[in-house]
Order: structure tokens, then C-alpha cells, then sequence
């Protein structure tokens, strides 16, 4: 299967852009590769952090604990059920 690519136009500070070539010639890998790599992990890692605060703001609500537990006790339950 052929993947899709756009052509875009941006610019770079020249630190950047060096630190981009340097990383490239020591990984044998394309310049848009490094940048394609660095920004996957950027995008994950917002990812995570947003996933993050939603687990910390919902860890105390009363609700979403009880569905938890009651969540886990019937899984613990077609566990045993399983095992006969």
C-alpha cells in the first residue's frame, strides 16, 4: 500500500536545522525523517500528558471509583466462573 504524503513549506532556525543534519548523517536516516520522528513523539507525549490529567481529575470523584471497583469485581467474578 503506497502512503499518502503532503509537500509543505516551513522554516527552521539555522541551530535547528543543523542539530536536524547532524542527527541525520549520525542515524544514516533523511532529514524529514528526523522531523517526521520528532514529531510523532511530541504529539504522543501530548497525548499521554492529556490522558494523564483526565486520569488525575477523575481519581477522586466517588462515581468513577465505584464504577471501577464494581467494573473490576465482575471482571474477578467471570474469572472464576471461567476457571470451572
Amino acid at each position: 500500500m503506497k502512503r499518502k504524503t503532503i509537500t509543505y513549506t516551513s522554516t527552521l532556525p539555522n541551530m535547528v536545522m543543523e542539530e536536524v543534519v547532524e542527527y541525520a548523517k549520525k542515524k544514516k536516516i533523511s532529514k524529514n525523517k528526523v522531523i517526521e520522528i520528532a514529531l510523532k513523539k511530541l504529539l504522543d507525549e501530548e497525548i499521554r500528558n492529556e490522558l494523564m490529567e483526565s486520569f488525575k481529575k477523575i481519581a477522586d470523584d466517588p462515581e468513577m471509583i465505584e464504577m471501577a471497583e464494581w467494573g473490576l469485581g465482575d471482571y474477578l467474578e467471570q474469572l472464576k466462573n471461567y476457571e470451572k
